[in-house]
């Protein structure tokens, strides 16, 4: 096994050190004396376009007509057809007591829920 001596011989070169050194710019166009602009007001060119936006009326407010609600409707349309259909239901399955019973339980939890959620749970559409 052959073994690497760390330090350096009388042989090898001294090592190079880099530096940064200043960058050199050759100035092909000579500068020209530009007015220094004015400060910009932001305040004042936000207080103008809102000068000409107000002559324009584009910050008028327009009231948006209320629309007729559909969810009258639909609860009356729901709740006779769904109580129809559980009452249909218990005609056809024979009118026992039971089935009489169960249908009665069925109408009334659809009224109720379809009310708890029409009324109370949903916004007007």
């Amino acid at each position: 096994m052959s073994t690497v001596d760390p330090l350096p011989s009388d042989d090898d070169p001294p090592p190079v050190k880099h530096t940064f050194t200043t960058a050199k710019f050759e100035a092909l166009n000579e500068p020209t004396a530009t007015p220094t602009p004015a400060p910009t007001d932001v305040h004042q060119m936000l207080r103008d376009n809102l000068a000409r936006e107000n002559a324009a009326g584009m910050n008028v407010v327009k009231p948006v007509p209320k629309r007729r609600s559909r969810r009258k409707r639909d609860f009356w349309l729901m709740l006779v057809l769904g109580n129809l259909a559980i009452a249909a239901t218990v005609h056809l399955a024979g009118g026992s007591v039971m089935s009489n019973l169960f249908g009665l339980a069925g109408i009334i939890l659809l009224s109720v829920s379809l009310v708890w959620v029409m009324w109370f749970v949903m916004d007007d559409y």
